[in-house]
């Protein structure tokens, strides 16, 4: 019963996450969700922040070097016979200078900065997870219009037979009739090609199986309001200035460390003697003096890479705000190209095809001119969901300036 339970509560808590892979419909949403459960890079990167943490053990640690205990034994001869001498003792080296507390310090920095390179990985991982899956929509969208155009195309070519066979027009419409149908087969089974493509992409970004069944269910028409001010104030605090900022107290702490190593080390022990049959006991001191390694090379190295990276630190906080603004700026201008579009273009499509093809039907119009009216209306949807690709991934790309990822 114990075990049922516990079946039924991992059932409970997983198959959200289960179903829509193995349905094989992903939203967006869902997408993002598989890929930081999944994604071969967001899991490496998790890795290393475990390995990191292996330095902090070392470091918290009371004492770096081990006791040592050291022993002899031998036999003294002399006039009035032989004595066996022995020497023991057991002795313990300090640190001085703070260094242990400047390695701690310098570990739990490098787990800081583990973590903020993660988050960063997984930030990039999401960016490009949602580029591929908006391309696969935008793909998706393209082979509706393809597909209308390649029946568009078929009906054309029935209509110029038709009317070829009945003498109204002559063997040049329909074997112009026939190129247009060819072309939009041919533009439809590659634009299916770029869509296998793309998905396979997808999969190898969110670390599926070639087996596993994937589809992709949402819409390119969805705009988003964003405000600037809370953008560029979100990008301050974002992972890979993190990342920075943590290598920036890491290298200060290597550098209290290098001072620390100008100071000596003292050791401190006990030991026994026997000595021509005399029994001494002995206190032992040991001072390491620092003159000629005094720590120079990693206080120079260590203060050397603080100063850069605390520009480096400066200019990635000042470039900030200008991605963001750029990003936010071209966002705008690319929904409004979307707009333009929606209002002066597609509204008036259908209504000048039907109107060709029936003026063609009618003899009205020659099929050049139908053509024309055909390929203008294709290509605009084209371009339609081309605008809608690029508002999208000018969202995405707002959204990973400013670290929303």
């Amino acid at each position: 019963m114990r075990i049922r339970a516990i079946v039924g509560i991992a059932v409970v808590l997983f198959l959200p996450l289960l179903c829509p892979a193995q349905q094989g419909s992903l939203s967006l949403e869902q997408a993002l969700d598989l890929a930081r459960q999944r994604a071969p890079v967001i899991l490496t990167a998790r890795d290393r922040i475990e390995e990191v943490r292996g330095r902090l053990l070392g470091a918290a640690m009371r004492f770096r070097d081990n006791p040592v205990i050291e022993g002899a034994a031998g036999q003294r001869s002399s006039e009035g016979g032989a004595t066996v001498d022995a020497d023991f003792s057991i002795s313990q080296t300090f640190e001085l200078g703070g260094r242990r507390t400047a390695r701690i310090a310098g570990a739990q920095a490098d787990i800081e900065r583990e973590t903020a390179s993660s988050e960063n990985a997984t930030r990039l991982l999401l960016r490009d997870v949602a580029a591929v899956f908006l391309s696969s929509l935008a793909v998706r969208e393209s082979l509706r219009s393809l597909e209308a155009a390649s029946t568009l195309a078929a009906d054309l070519l029935t209509v110029a037979e038709r009317r070829f066979q009945a003498g109204d027009v002559p063997i040049l419409d329909v074997n112009l009739a026939r190129i247009v149908a060819a072309r939009a087969r041919s533009e439809l089974l590659a634009t299916e090609a770029e869509q296998t493509s793309v998905l396979g992409d997808l999969r190898v970004l969110l670390g599926m199986t070639a087996t596993e069944p994937l589809a992709i269910r949402g819409e390119l028409q969805e705009s988003k309001q964003y405000d600037l001010d809370a953008l560029q104030a979100r990008a301050l605090d974002r992972a890979d200035l993190r990342a920075l900022a943590a290598e920036i107290r890491q290298a200060e702490a290597d550098l209290r460390l290098g001072r620390g190593l100008a100071k000596p080390e003292i050791g401190v022990g006990v030991g026994y003697e026997r000595e021509e049959g005399a029994n001494v006991a002995l206190g032992r001191l040991a001072i390491t003096l620092p003159v000629f390694s005094r720590g120079q090379e990693l206080r120079a190295t260590s203060m050397a890479r603080a100063t850069r990276l605390t520009r480096e630190l400066e200019f990635g906080r000042r470039a900030v705000t200008v991605e963001i603004r750029s990003a936010f700026d071209t966002y705008q201008r690319q929904i409004r190209a979307v707009e333009e579009l929606e209002r002066g273009a597609l509204p008036n499509l259908e209504e000048n095809r039907l109107l060709a093809q029936r003026s063609y039907e009618e003899g009205e119009i020659g099929i050049g001119d139908l053509l024309f009216f055909q390929r203008e209306g294709i290509e605009t949807q084209l371009l339609y969901v081309n605008r809608l690709l690029e508002a999208a991934l000018a969202g995405i790309e707002l959204d990973f300036r400013s670290g929303a990822f």
